[in-house]
């Protein structure tokens, strides 16, 4: 055993160090303190699966209400992921149905049509930045269809997104830009419900909310707390998936080339990713009750950090954790949360990243990264990058 499994147990997700490779702090947790007290911010982390995955369907015991951060937000909307029953049950019941598997089935060719048009452009170049060019428009280009916002405008709220997640380093707070970001982002929808009702009615997302509201099942707040987590989320989660994956399969380069020449593992190649180093590190939950767990009190009241990610690499979970194997198929992984909280966007997720890396690895199945030019978002909830730039064989037969 090397001199570097010997160090102190530490979890700061305030320190821009511990983004780079969280994975041996994780591990460290994992086997020494799998309840660990940062004292510095008097919060509590959960690391092990087993923990993980029991807290989130304690609802009664781990609660949302106080908020799914571990630093207070202080916005005056109201989301789903901050409730618990009976107003988060009230809520998920509004939109659900909207995010099916088979609701959001017949997107899948505008996703294939959009991605071969953000594609089609570096075919012929043998090089594109996987984010910038790919990864952080897709999903966004799709969230606003299903929001009703215009084209026009995805750039300006995918920077207001990134910027909504964003923290200072060592800073247990929401940064102001972030909160001014988060700010922009509800003036816009008020000026977009505002402007709807001088239109012809649409048939999408937030006409469904609007009618809500008006039935008296959900309150202005809660609209507004619809738009921007579907919003947020709605590029977030499947741009840094979209990211890692394109990171991950050139280091495991017989993992690329499997996937390259059978396709048809995408399904479990993504449920892998999502696995092995998924974009959602964490999601906090607030004790109700004094908790014992691994001889270690957790006192009421207090924040809980629940570590997906470290979760997911849990030994005592999965045989060769540590592995990246896209045949695995983990479809019980933590990657989308679990319990009440499971991502109400997952199968989105799941279908824009499946049509992407398809057509990704259509348009360059030989991409290498150049991981000297890597750039990392830094958050203590989400891991990813905004810069993950390749090279490959020119493909001019890209969608011709």
């Amino acid at each position: 055993m090397s001199l570097h499994e010997f160090e102190v147990p530490h979890y700061d997700p305030y320190d821009y160090r511990h983004h780079d490779d969280p994975y041996p702090d994780y591990k460290r947790l994992r086997d020494h303190a799998p309840v660990f007290h940062n004292t510095k911010f008097d919060f509590y982390a959960l690391s092990r699966y087993e923990d993980c995955f029991r807290a989130v369907r304690d609802f009664k015991t781990f609660s949302s209400a106080n908020g799914s951060n571990l630093e207070d937000i202080n916005v005056e909307v109201a989301t789903i992921l901050d409730s618990d029953p009976p107003v988060h049950t009230r809520l998920r019941h509004i939109i659900v149905d909207l995010f099916t598997p088979d609701s959001i089935e017949s997107l899948e060719g505008s996703v294939r049509q959009l991605a071969i048009e953000l594609l089609a452009p570096h075919a012929r170049t043998g090089s594109i930045n996987v984010i910038t060019d790919f990864a952080a428009r897709l999903p966004m280009a799709i969230i606003c269809r299903l929001l009703g916002f215009p084209r026009e405008d995805e750039d300006m709220l995918r920077g207001w997104t990134d910027m909504a997640v964003h923290r200072n380093e060592g800073e247990f707070g929401v940064p102001a830009e972030s909160r001014e970001a988060m700010g922009k982002l509800i003036d816009y929808f008020e000026k977009d419900i505002a402007q709807r009702a001088k239109l012809p009615p649409r048939q999408d997302v937030i006409a469904r909310l609007l009618s809500a509201e008006s039935a008296n099942t959900l309150s202005h707040g809660e609209l507004m707390g619809f738009m921007l987590i579907l919003s947020v989320a709605g590029n977030e989660t499947t741009t840094k998936l979209l990211g890692n994956m394109t990171y991950q399969l050139p280091r495991h380069s017989d993992q690329r080339d499997l996937l390259a020449s059978d396709k048809m593992l995408l399904p479990s190649a993504i449920e892998e990713t999502m696995r092995y180093d998924g974009p959602t590190q964490m999601m906090a939950r607030t004790v109700t009750r004094d908790v014992e767990l691994h001889g270690e009190t957790i006192p009421a009241g207090k924040k809980v950090a629940l570590i997906f990610t470290s979760a997911n690499r849990d030994e005592r979970k999965y045989e060769n954790a540590e592995s990246y194997d896209i045949r695995r198929n983990p479809r019980d992984h933590l990657g989308f949360g679990g319990g009440l909280h499971s991502c109400v966007g997952a199968a989105l997720a799941r279908l824009e990243a499946r049509v992407a890396m398809k057509e990704l690895l259509t348009m360059m199945p030989d991409f290498v990264v150049d991981e000297s030019k890597l750039d990392r978002m830094h958050s203590p909830n989400v891991r990813g990058f905004t810069t993950v730039p390749v090279s490959f064989t020119p493909n001019a037969g890209y969608a011709a």
